[in-house]
C-alpha cells in the first residue's frame, strides 16, 4: 500500500468534507429563518392575510352553507416534495369543494422573498386558535395535512438546515379537541413512524390517515419526487366523489405496497386509518359537502 498517496486521499476527502460542510453552513446563515426579524415580520404578514382571506370569504357565502377549511403544513426545508404534497393537495380538495379556503404553510425557501409563512408550531397554534374560534361560531369541517421527516412522536420542523422544535402528539390533540365538537376533521400525516399519532388523535367526528406505522418508516421524500408516495397514491383516479374513504385507503395501501414492492423498499411502511366504520362507508362527496357528480 501507498502510504502517502493513502494519507494523500484521505487529506482530500477530509478537505471536501469541510467544504461541504462549509457551503452548508453558508446556506443557513443566509437562509431566510424566524430568528430574523425580517423574515419573521414577512411570515407573520402573510399568514395573517391568509387568515383575513378565510373571514372575507365568508362573509360573501351565506350563513348556512357548507364551510371547508385546508390547513396544510410542508415542515421540512430539505426536500421539495412536502410543498407538492400541500399544493397537490389543496389542489383536489378544490375539485370537491370549490369555495374551499386555505391556510398553507411551508419552510422550503426558494428566494429571498417568502411565498408561505413558517410552518413552525407557533404558527400552527395562531392558525388553530382561529379554527377553533370559527368552529365555535358556525358549523365547518377542516382538512389537515402535515408532509415533513419524522420518528416516533414527532413530526419534524427543518428551515434552513436548522431544526425547530417539532410537532408532537399532545400538541396536535389539543388544538384537535379546542375545536367545536361538530366540526368534521380529516387529519392526513405523510411522515415516517406517523402511525405513532393515530390512536392518541382519533375521535368520532374524525378520519386520521397515516402514511406508515408507529414502527416503520414511509417513503418517496426525495427532492426530484412529485409527491410522497403516501400522498401520491391517496390521490390517485380512487380520490372521486362516489368513492367511500374505505375505498381511498385500501387503494392507497394497496398502490404504495406496489410502488414499494417495485422498488424493493423494505420493511412496508403499512399506511394505518382510524376512525368509525359508519364515517369509512361515507363518500367523498357527502364528507366533503358536495353531491357527487353523475356517472
Amino acid at each position: 500500500m501507498n502510504f502517502h498517496k493513502t494519507w494523500s486521499q484521505a487529506l482530500m476527502g477530509v478537505g471536501r468534507s469541510c467544504l461541504l460542510m462549509g457551503l452548508i453552513s453558508a446556506l443557513a446563515a443566509c437562509a431566510l429563518t424566524p430568528q430574523k426579524e425580517e423574515a419573521k415580520k414577512q411570515s407573520d404578514a402573510l399568514l395573517q392575510q391568509q387568515l383575513q382571506q378565510v373571514e372575507s370569504q365568508w362573509r360573501q357565502q351565506a350563513a348556512d352553507e357548507h364551510k371547508h377549511v385546508f390547513v396544510g403544513s410542508a415542515q421540512h426545508s430539505q426536500s421539495l416534495v412536502f410543498q407538492r404534497d400541500i399544493l397537490s393537495m389543496e389542489k383536489s380538495l378544490q375539485s370537491f369543494q370549490p369555495k374551499t379556503v386555505s391556510i398553507l404553510l411551508s419552510n422550503q425557501i426558494e428566494t429571498q422573498q417568502l411565498q408561505f409563512p413558517f410552518a413552525t408550531t407557533p404558527n400552527l397554534e395562531r392558525v388553530f386558535r382561529h379554527l377553533a374560534a370559527w368552529s365555535q361560531a358556525q358549523p365547518m369541517s377542516l382538512t389537515v395535512l402535515v408532509s415533513t421527516h419524522g420518528s416516533p412522536g414527532v413530526l419534524s420542523v427543518n428551515i434552513g438546515n436548522q431544526y425547530h422544535p417539532p410537532l408532537r402528539t399532545a400538541q396536535l390533540k389539543t388544538w384537535l379537541d379546542q375545536l367545536h365538537p361538530r366540526t368534521q376533521v380529516t387529519l392526513l400525516l405523510s411522515a415516517c413512524y406517523s402511525g405513532s399519532f393515530v390512536d392518541a388523535l382519533q375521535g368520532p367526528n374524525r378520519m386520521v390517515l397515516s402514511a406508515s406505522a408507529a414502527d416503520r418508516n414511509s417513503f418517496g421524500c426525495s427532492y426530484h419526487e412529485k409527491n410522497t408516495w403516501f400522498i401520491g397514491q391517496l390521490l390517485g383516479p380512487h380520490f372521486a366523489p362516489q368513492s367511500t374513504w374505505e375505498d381511498v385507503f385500501t387503494a392507497t395501501r394497496s398502490g404504495v405496497e406496489e410502488q414499494e414492492r417495485l422498488q424493493r423498499m423494505t420493511p412496508p411502511s403499512n399506511p394505518q386509518i382510524r376512525s368509525t366504520e359508519s364515517l369509512r362507508k361515507m363518500s367523498l362527496a357527502a364528507w366533503f359537502g358536495q353531491r357527487a357528480s353523475p356517472p
